[in-house]
């Protein structure tokens, strides 16, 4: 019953920048890296892939990825512990990221699609239920919550089942693009899991799934790298004159009070930051990084407010002679001119622009602050 369809497949690598790789097809409200590492598993996630991991479910849904992009029969695909992504380039837009259809091709493999579980069904009466007419199947319970809530019809395709105790006495469903399973031992929220079929078609099919090494400019993977911005929204293009030449390089929007962070022209991080008051102004230009401090004791005075005396003020980036980019700890007035003319930023973001920015990064300051 079980017996599985073993594929040769010659898989060529490329590139997660190469010219396969599944761009981010539209801004998201949220704004984060663009790229990320998981240290469980030794791989990178990125740009589309990553977008519809984060925002159908992540690992609760898909599990973490077993391999990073590669080129398989002309198509761009990445292995997950539950899933196969695709990219389907020609598709409308919130289609181009698609599922493999492993529920179905795990039906067909394992010799099912006669078993009583798997022929058309009557709709059931009881209101907890959803039967779908395409495939006669039918929809309940935890099992309907689970696909209500993390995709539906757009992730997991219809129901090719009813539900049904496999031989090893699980309760499971088959669905287009995945099969799920009961757990009614584990707690609320990972009782429904999804079988591990991604991780079953990496070893059958072979596919190179060791450790990448972690290159120290791509964090680590944690959902608190996104943030939701309040306020202007996230810029699709660069300004004009902005130096989108670069491979990588900072802008700091003063009318809008934000601060972005771009590889070329595409926006990879966003962030509400406070700039300088109306008698000591950031100002603007065009400015290179000339030195990383990850403290800094800073000291001054200005002619509003007196002195000050700032100890280890965190992730300071140095630009123009005393001026900086640098976490900030004494005030959470951003999106509002504050500063002493340096950029300030809530200390996450200023450690992930430190982490990101180099010794010679260009820093592009424009426009106006509001109230100078």
């Amino acid at each position: 019953m079980y017996s599985r369809v073993l594929l040769a497949m010659v898989i060529t690598l490329v590139s997660i920048a190469g010219a396969l790789s599944p761009r981010s097809v539209e801004a998201s409200h949220d704004v984060g890296p663009d790229r990320v590492y998981f240290s469980q598993t030794g791989q990178y996630l990125g740009d589309a892939f990553l977008d519809y991991w984060r925002h159908n479910g992540a690992i609760h849904v898909f599990g973490y990825p077993l391999t990073s992009e590669f080129s398989q029969d002309g198509m761009t695909v990445q292995y997950f512990e539950r899933a196969i992504f695709e990219w389907h380039p020609d598709n409308p837009s919130q289609h181009r990221v698609l599922l493999r259809r492993m529920g179905a091709d795990a039906r067909n493999d394992r010799g099912l699609r006669d078993d009583e579980a798997f022929q058309r069904a009557e709709p059931r009466s009881d209101a907890s239920s959803r039967f779908f007419e395409p495939t006669g199947h039918n929809l309940s319970n935890a099992f309907r919550d689970y696909w209500q809530q993390r995709g539906g019809l757009a992730v997991f395709g219809y129901p090719l089942s009813e539900e049904f105790q496999n031989e090893d006495g699980m309760v499971v469903q088959y669905f287009e693009r995945a099969i799920f399973e009961w757990h009614p031992a584990n707690s609320a929220d990972w009782r429904v899991l999804q079988e591990r079929l991604g991780a079953q078609a990496a070893e059958r099919d072979g596919v190179d799934t060791s450790r990448h090494g972690h290159d120290s400019s791509v964090p680590e993977y944690h959902p608190n790298l996104w943030r939701t911005l309040h306020g202007p929204a996230p810029r699709t293009s660069p300004p004009a004159g902005s130096p989108s030449h670069l491979g990588h390089w900072i802008e700091v929007d003063l009318t809008n009070q934000q601060l972005r962070a771009w590889r070329g022209n595409q926006m990879v991080y966003s962030a509400i930051m406070s700039s300088g008051r109306a008698m000591t102004p950031t100002l603007p230009g065009t400015f290179q990084v000339y030195r990383k401090l990850r403290f800094d004791h800073m000291a001054g005075w200005t002619p509003d407010r007196g002195s000050y005396s700032l100890p280890n003020v965190p992730h300071v980036l140095y630009y123009d002679r005393g001026y900086a980019i640098h976490g900030t700890y004494w005030h959470g007035l951003f999106g509002r001119v504050q500063s002493a003319g340096c950029v300030n930023l809530p200390p996450a973001d200023a450690a992930w622009i430190y982490n990101f920015a180099s010794v010679g990064t260009t820093i592009y300051i424009h426009g106006r602050a509001p109230g100078t």
